[in-house]
């Protein structure tokens, strides 16, 4: 499946709107040849958001641009990934921040909602890779979530995995990340696990890249051990 199919887009989607004009005014197409434009431009917003993110507490931390382009590393090589790391050092010299609502409404209209899930996903693994999440950032991130569309509970749930909830050894973190109450029933549970395994797994990234799909296996497992550190405690 193509990238186009995954987001459920049409071919040009990008060229339009908010993320077309910052890559005209800022990069140029010429940086796209034709070939993976869509998935060019997706992997663009990826890095306009990163920015976002990065510069929320006022300063750019080295661990954090380590973190994206290893991203693009691993995903697309050292060459083209060079590439991408050009377009971002330019963004990271942007006031962007005006863009920030448009540049999400467009991603919302045409990304589905898998793959939007992994987008914060992904901007808890920039902002906690230099072992220190500012509340600055916490918030741009939740409010990126919020012009996704994506609800508190998701939100929370990914949160979870980078900033744990409670006291050493609670369980408070694994019903977070479940999307339920403490109180819930050992049916609830299993429902909820049941929702959450068919959100998270994989296999709803088809046709995206090897790093994409590493995010998503990641959440999918911590779904895993989250239902079973929760029910063995009940046994």
């Amino acid at each position: 499946m193509s990238l186009g199919k995954w987001v459920g887009i049409g071919a040009g989607w990008f060229l339009a709107g908010p993320i077309g004009a910052i890559i005209g005014y800022y990069i140029s197409k010429s940086f796209f040849n034709g070939k993976n434009d869509q998935e060019n431009a997706y992997e663009i917003s990826l890095l306009i958001l990163s920015s976002l993110v990065i510069k929320s507490d006022g300063k750019i931390v080295k661990a954090e641009l380590e973190y994206v382009k290893r991203f693009f590393v691993k995903t697309f090589g050292m060459q083209k990934a060079n590439k991408y790391f050009e377009v971002f050092n330019k963004l990271n010299k942007q006031s962007l921040s005006s863009q920030l609502r448009p540049v999400c409404q467009q991603l919302n209209k045409y990304v589905n909602h898998a793959s939007r899930l992994q987008i914060i996903h992904f901007l808890f693994g920039v902002s906690a890779s230099d072992n220190d999440i500012h509340i600055s950032e916490i918030e741009l991130i939740k409010k990126i979530s919020g012009y996704l569309n994506i609800n508190q509970y998701d939100f929370e749930s990914i949160q979870s995995m980078f900033i744990s909830k409670g006291s050493p050894g609670s369980l408070e973190k694994w019903f977070a990340i479940l999307e339920i109450d403490k109180n819930a029933t050992n049916e609830e549970i299993k429902k909820a696990h049941r929702r959450m395994v068919i959100k998270y797994h994989p296999d709803k990234l088809q046709g995206v890249s090897e790093d994409i799909i590493k995010l998503a296996e990641e959440k999918f497992l911590l779904v895993q051990q989250a239902y079973e550190k929760i029910m063995k405690s009940r046994s």
